[in-house]
């Protein structure tokens, strides 16, 4: 249906939006009467146009001055998935399309939606170019544009716009982000902050629509933001430089990392998702357990599964790496996720998950966000109580969505802040069945010890280190390495029967050998060579084991353990399985 021809009385009442749910840390989002398809233009500085105007018109459904929302095809079979299953679970919402960006933006200038524009300088620097030397000023026009009702023009598009007759309502070209913070910071909302590389158009439109202040760079004011956002807020996008500087930042003031910076259409999947509870995910039958078996046990995990961008966009569809690899359902596996996240984003990439898994895929909630629990609000003066408070909310949405086991990334797994941290969390649980835990660097270095906590109800959960993990070019560490490393480590493990488990990084390419300093190869070329990743490497290593070490689900881990710890206890947690009617 063509936006041209699409008449205002479609707009038919939607049944209401549910009130806000405090386990929720993402803003919400008004479901639309209509989404308008566009085509994702060329041109960097059109792409960051049309996302502008998709921010515009998110915010503008939010204060109830229109019903339509805008859709980005940028041909990604993901996105186009998730708005398929969208579309077909409302039948009453209106699909329109649009042929460029200056049609939309036409239409909503007459309806006062687009005020005008701003003005910024478009940023073609390498993707090598130090963040000190980059022109940010994009940033800043992010950063007023839900405040001013202004499209993101670049010097390049401004005869443009004028031909348009759009007005100038702000020149950000000469602005930096310490002077934007300082005049407009009471008028950004406190419970968002974007970080974004001026390079990139994405997740400007969440941005956007919420009033989110915009910064790159881990130059002033990013400090002073980070102390003056509300705790427990997400952080949109991504920072350049070093990944635990960055994380770091954000966790000791108590916030939440995300992997949003190349996220777009965010306001369309998310919308309306506190309306209607998330698909669940299956648990572990603990009859369904081989008790008599007493061979030694491995369970395998992927890393990065706190990586929504990744989750939304790369994992499921046509990616022979990760979901989509042809082998998948050969062996027991543990697929890492943020389906709290998930639940709030994109809820349909939970249901897509439950409906395409295979009996051997098993899922792990990734921390509700990526954070450092060991070190989380260490800047704020209630840091326990705040931490306590994202667990509780994760919590929520794991009962939701059925997933039992939780994963976490520590600076120091062994730490005294980090064993607090596990009672902290755990004691806001009633059904938690395991603690997975990995240290930044190194992910294997808690060498499967077994730390014990107790839930509110008084009950023992186990807080399982990673023992191994597979890792390019890593076979000089004791439990890490290439996958016929890791298994040859595995094999040679002290007191068997014993059940560990292995983190598989997500990003290491292999090549298939016999020899294990053979299966490393060169990162950066590494397909071109025959390298593989994700999946299949972990069955290389799964069929060079022994068949006195069995692969086995993740969530028997737990129970193994439980069951050896305190008999008693976990029989009648079991009983408890079969008679609970949400198992």
């Amino acid at each position: 249906m063509k936006l041209c021809c699409f008449i205002l009385a479609l707009f038919s009442a939607l049944p209401a939006i549910a009130a806000s749910d405090d386990a929720r840390w993402w803003p919400t989002q008004v479901f639309p009467a209509a989404v308008v398809r566009v085509s994702n233009p060329g041109p960097r500085d059109e792409q960051m146009f049309l996302t502008s105007l998709a921010g515009l018109a998110a915010q503008a459904v939010n204060e109830s001055h229109s019903r339509e929302l805008v859709w980005v095809d940028d041909g990604n079979p993901s996105l186009k998935a998730w708005y398929d299953t969208i579309a077909k679970h409302h039948p009453a919402l209106k699909t329109l399309t649009a042929s460029n960006a200056w049609e939309v933006s036409d239409r909503y200038a007459r309806a006062g939606i687009v005020k005008g524009y701003i003005l910024y300088h478009i940023e073609n620097a390498g993707f090598d170019a130090p963040e000190s030397q980059l022109n940010v000023s994009v940033n800043v026009a992010t950063s007023l544009a839900g405040i001013l009702g202004a499209a993101l023009i670049s010097e390049e598009l401004q005869p443009a716009a004028q031909a348009h007759g759009l007005k100038l309502l702000f020149d950000a070209r000469d602005k930096s982000a310490a002077w934007c913070f300082q005049h407009y910071r009471a008028q950004f909302t406190r419970r968002l902050l974007c970080e974004q590389d001026p390079r990139r158009p994405h997740a400007r439109d969440l941005a956007i629509a919420q009033r989110a202040f915009t910064i790159f760079g881990p130059d002033e004011p990013l400090a002073t933001a980070m102390q003056w956002l509300e705790p427990l807020s997400p952080i949109l996008g991504w920072n350049g430089g070093d990944e635990f500087a960055n994380t770091d930042l954000s966790t000791r003031w108590g916030d939440i990392q995300t992997a949003t910076d190349w996220s777009i259409n965010l306001p369309v999947l998310m919308a309306g998702s506190e309306a209607g509870p998330p698909a669940r995910l299956p648990a572990l039958d603990p009859a369904q357990i081989p008790w008599k078996d007493r061979r030694s046990g491995i369970a395998f995990v992927d890393t990065d599964g706190d990586n929504v961008q990744w989750i939304t966009e790369n994992f499921f569809i046509h990616n022979d790496d990760y979901w989509s690899n042809p082998h998948r359902g050969q062996i027991p596996f543990g697929w890492s996720g943020c389906f709290a996240q998930m639940a709030q984003l994109c809820p349909a990439a939970i249901a897509y998950a439950a409906q395409t898994r295979t009996t051997n895929d098993w899922f792990i909630e990734w921390g509700g966000g990526y954070y450092y629990p060991d070190r989380f609000a260490m800047e704020r003066p209630n840091r326990w109580p705040l931490l306590a408070e994202h667990a509780r909310r994760t919590w929520a949405f794991m009962k939701r969505t059925n997933c039992r086991t939780l994963g976490f990334n520590f600076q120091h797994c062994d730490s005294p802040d980090a064993l607090h941290a596990l009672q902290t969390i755990a004691a806001q649980t009633d059904g938690l069945l395991a603690i997975l835990m990995f240290q930044y660097d190194c992910y294997e270095a808690g060498a499967g010890k077994v730390y014990w906590v107790k839930d509110r109800r008084g009950l023992d959960v186990p807080c399982i280190t990673a023992r191994y993990s597979i890792w390019e070019h890593s076979n000089n560490r004791p439990r890490a390495g290439a996958p016929a490393k890791v298994a040859r480590d595995i094999q040679q493990a002290p007191a068997q029967p014993r059940y560990d488990w292995a983190l598989a990084h997500a990003w290491s390419y292999f090549k298939h050998a016999t020899n294990e300093a053979g299966q490393d190869l060169p990162q950066p070329d590494a397909p071109a060579h025959g390298g593989e990743r994700g999946y299949t490497p972990v069955l290389w290593c799964a069929a060079a084991l022994p068949p006195a070490i069995r692969v086995i689900p993740l969530e028997e881990l737990p129970w193994r353990l439980r069951m050896t710890h305190n008999p008693a206890q976990t029989t009648q947690l079991a009983h408890d399985f079969l008679q609970s009617p949400t198992k």
